[in-house]
């Protein structure tokens, strides 16, 4: 069957073809690297993409909906053998959290006996236990959707600590074994260093100051539609409006038990769906026509 034509006045670099073709491309290792250093701050020179790009991936999944991955968007490794794990979530999700961590504690452990994977020095001794192989994991997470509603700090970075006695869990007394960070690219403070709100422009806006980085400003170049091929721009479409369907019905179980008076459990997510409609460009008077929401009652819930 012949493609029809695409036309995107704007691709969202949150995206997950486009997310991954700037930050999972070989050739675009540069700009994973700036991107890593402005956020962990370890000075990495020598970062491999060991899930890299290729549009033949998404073209099965778009072929066979049934197909769903459950690996990260981007896992790399450091020149240590540290590796970063970045996945980008587009909308709010039941458990996200215990998700993420699982990812990351997942990727600790198979890492378990690959001494010859991890030696990049020539160091290692045979004698050595299975265990010294295990190298620590950053997990980046980046939430286009708020995750912590709690407050308005759009970085949070979690460690395994000694609460009781302020000592942190680390690995040689050097290196944590697993951090997670969200960056919640909705919020905004004063605090921010300047690559990471930089960075927080790229992913709300798609461009950024003429005086950012160069490596950023690369980034905006690859995600600009005019640069994507045919096929790419094709499936960003069929993607989106899969995506669309989906929220789609998900909107309208929650309508249709709203109607029959089966809103039991649904309080803590009625505010995320009023969000995620919010977020797509209904207005708040159109919100509350559809919900029967008050109008003051939906401005809050998306302040």
């Amino acid at each position: 069957m012949k493609k029809e034509a695409i036309q995107l006045e704007r691709v969202l670099t949150t995206n997950d073809i486009v997310f991954k073709k700037v930050f999972a491309s070989p050739q675009n290792s540069h700009i994973l690297t700036g991107f890593i250093n402005d956020i962990l701050e370890l000075g990495a020179t020598d970062v491999s993409v060991e899930n890299t790009y290729a549009i033949d991936d998404f073209r099965e999944e778009n072929e066979a909906p049934e197909i769903r991955y459950t690996q990260v968007d981007v896992l790399a490794r450091l020149e240590d053998g540290s590796q970063v794990t970045i996945e980008m979530q587009v909308f709010p999700q039941r458990l996200f959290r215990e998700r993420a961590f699982y990812y990351a504690a997942n990727i600790y452990r198979l890492n378990y006996g690959k001494h010859i994977l991890l030696d990049r020095q020539g160091g290692y001794s045979k004698g050595e236990s299975k265990y010294s192989a295990l190298r620590p994991v950053y997990s980046i997470c980046i939430m286009a959707e708020n995750e912590f509603l709690e407050d308005k700090i759009p970085i949070h970075e979690f460690h395994m600590y000694d609460v009781k006695n302020k000592i942190f869990y680390r690995r040689d007394e050097k290196q944590d074994v697993v951090t997670m960070i969200f960056l919640e690219i909705k919020k905004t403070s004063e605090e921010m260093k300047r690559n990471i709100k930089t960075w927080f422009d790229y992913f709300n806006k798609g461009n950024v100051a003429k005086d950012a980085p160069k490596y950023i400003q690369e980034a905006c170049t690859i995600a600009n539609y005019k640069n994507l091929s045919r096929e790419e721009a094709y499936l960003i479409s069929q993607r989106q409006k899969s995506m669309d369907l989906t929220q789609a019905r998900e909107d309208y179980v929650w309508y249709e038990g709203k109607a029959e008076g089966k809103t039991e459990g649904k309080a803590e997510g009625k505010t995320e769906i009023i969000k995620i409609l919010y977020a797509n460009g209904m207005s708040i008077e159109e919100i509350a026509t559809k919900t029967n929401i008050s109008e003051e009652e939906i401005e809050e819930m998306v302040r």
